[in-house]
């Protein structure tokens, strides 16, 4: 039987196309000659995760994503499909974690599958999902304490520089009062200076006048001397006892003025006259006031012989 070419042709294309779907697969992780199991997991947001990124235990690809599909009716899930190599087993406490692969941000499934298998999932069951921080959300998550730090020491530090910029506005006040104060000193003294001067003048001439007086103030002391011994000479015993006698008269006066004895001792001890006179005072003051006020109360004068009342008995009989 001869094969056309044709046929020939169209054969050698399609084992063509097919090796080269075997290989691109294989080359993206795919082992069509290999056993492999389904797996599905849910998540809120893949961040970027694609068809066909790996699924990785430890560090070791062991399958791929196969399918990621929106679920709307699931209040807008993503379910992604994994696919596994069959060997592995799945225990219902896995977790797919959703991580960055590497510093350029490629997105990767990873499995933490527990030592012990206790109960071991079956293919097309949903393995637990989770999202880990990517390396910029692990740095800023780390940092923030020290940005927090960093923030209150900057509103401390200011708060340090508005304190120090008050002080520096009272310092400048009072640098400029001190100013004024010195100023206003100088102008006192300046003033001063002159009546200073003036009085350093007068003790000076008044200095010399006192020089000049010398002599006569000797003559006046020595004529002083001259009147000491006149006075010495004079017979003064009689004198001076009649001082005594009016001494012991003044006494007795001044006794009885305490005891309240004659007119001044009971102007002195008793206090009713000056109260008699502070209230004639008292009167006499009203007295001169009210003549102030109305003097004709107390003086009448008229041209044609009629007599003036005062304001107040012209207002009652205009009232009446």
């Amino acid at each position: 039987m001869q094969i056309s070419k044709e046929f020939r042709i169209g054969l050698f294309s399609i084992i063509t196309i097919a090796l080269l779907y075997i290989g691109f697969n294989f080359l993206k992780g795919i082992d069509f000659f290999s056993t492999s199991n389904h797996y599905y997991a849910l998540y809120r947001n893949i961040d970027g995760l694609q068809v066909s990124n790996s699924v990785i235990i430890n560090g070791l690809v062991v399958g791929r994503v196969s399918s990621i599909s929106f679920l709307q009716n699931r209040e807008n899930q993503i379910l992604v499909e994994l696919d596994i190599d069959g060997d592995i087993i799945i225990d219902d406490s896995t977790r797919a974690i959703l991580i960055s692969e590497g510093f350029l941000g490629g997105k990767a499934i990873e499995l933490h599958v527990p030592e012990s298998i206790t109960i071991p999932l079956e293919d097309g069951d949903t393995i637990k999902s989770e999202v880990a921080l990517g390396l910029i959300e692990s740095l800023t998550e780390q940092t923030q304490p020290v940005a927090d730090n960093v923030g209150i020491l900057i509103r401390k530090f200011n708060g340090l520089m508005d304190s120090l910029t008050l002080t520096e506005k009272v310092i400048r006040q009072t640098l400029t009062n001190m100013n004024k104060t010195v100023e206003s000193a100088n102008i006192i003294v300046s003033g001063s200076q002159q009546s200073i001067s003036n009085s350093i003048s007068n003790i000076e001439s008044l200095t010399q006048k006192l020089n000049q007086s010398a002599g006569s103030l000797n003559d006046l002391l020595a004529k002083s001397g001259v009147f000491v011994d006149s006075l010495n000479q004079m017979e003064i015993s009689s004198a001076i006892d009649n001082l005594a006698g009016v001494s012991e008269k003044l006494n007795a006066v001044l006794s009885g003025m305490q005891e309240g004895e004659g007119t001044m001792g009971k102007f002195l001890k008793n206090d009713s006259l000056y109260n008699n006179l502070s209230r004639s005072a008292e009167a006499l003051d009203k007295l001169l006031v009210d003549l102030y006020e109305h003097p004709k109360r107390y003086v009448h004068f008229s041209v044609f012989g009629k007599k003036d009342r005062p304001p107040e008995e012209e207002e009652e009989n205009k009232e009446e």
